[in-house]
């Protein structure tokens, strides 16, 4: 997805989002290195590839996640 739909080049697409495909998580290594805890972000392509942070670290962003049925 990165080369496909130039989406920046910072880390691993983890997963697309429900909205068509328009933006996804990735795990974010520009602060920590190849070898550190990356954190996960969202990023939007519809909005000039917006960064926004998610997590400190994958297992922060797991624990972290809902059932969507929580969002009705």
């Amino acid at each position: 997805m990165i080369d496909q739909w130039q989406y920046p080049d910072i880390g691993i697409v983890i997963c697309d989002c429900p909205s068509a495909g328009h933006d996804v998580i990735i795990l974010d290594y520009r602060k920590c290195g190849k070898y550190g805890e990356p954190e996960v972000v969202h990023v939007d392509q519809e909005f000039d590839f917006h960064i926004t942070f998610l997590a400190k670290d994958f297992e922060t962003f797991i624990i972290g996640l809902v059932n969507d049925l929580s969002f009705n």
